[in-house]
């Protein structure tokens, strides 16, 4: 089985994201470690299984959300955080260009869903990063965008591929 070639590929990491909640992360461990080794923590403790399973939920919100990945081959373009990814075949792209929304409009940071302009658009997106806007012939989201370093690479790239 043949391994598409990438013809672009990028991870974007959201530090303040990451920082925060790697924080949180190992501060319910060190809670869980705590009150498993010592003894409970005031009078009133939760039990040790809230804070191994708070440990493990940010654990993976860290893991999962601090890394947006792009990636482009032959036949399409992936993009997403961690394992919550999705495949835009290059058949179902009419065009690609700048975002000139602000993130603001999409309600922050993450995977968010937005209108701009009257068309539904699903925008992966981190702090102070331009993004690419992908039109989509035939989606649930008329449009989608991703935040990437270098955006006029992307849409060189994808532009050769659908053809514009």
């Amino acid at each position: 089985m043949d391994v598409p070639q990438r013809l672009y590929e990028e991870t974007l990491l959201c530090k303040t994201f990451g920082g925060i909640t790697g924080v949180l992360t190992a501060l319910f461990l060190a809670i869980y470690l705590y009150q498993a080794l010592v003894g409970p923590i005031g009078t009133r403790p939760a039990p040790n299984d809230f804070f191994l399973a708070m440990f493990i939920l940010f654990l993976a919100i860290t893991v999962t959300f601090s890394r947006l990945s792009i990636a482009i081959t032959g036949e399409a373009v992936t993009v997403g955080y961690g394992v919550l990814k999705r495949t835009y075949l290059f058949e179902d792209i009419a065009d690609c260009y700048p975002d000139e929304a602000s993130a603001i409009r999409y309600g922050g940071y993450g995977i968010r869903i937005g209108i701009y302009k009257g068309r539904k658009r699903l925008a992966y997106n981190i702090p102070r990063t331009p993004r690419v806007v992908l039109l989509l012939k035939r989606a649930r989201y008329e449009e989608v965008v991703f935040s990437t370093s270098k955006p006029e690479e992307v849409i060189r790239v994808i532009r050769q591929q659908i053809g514009r």
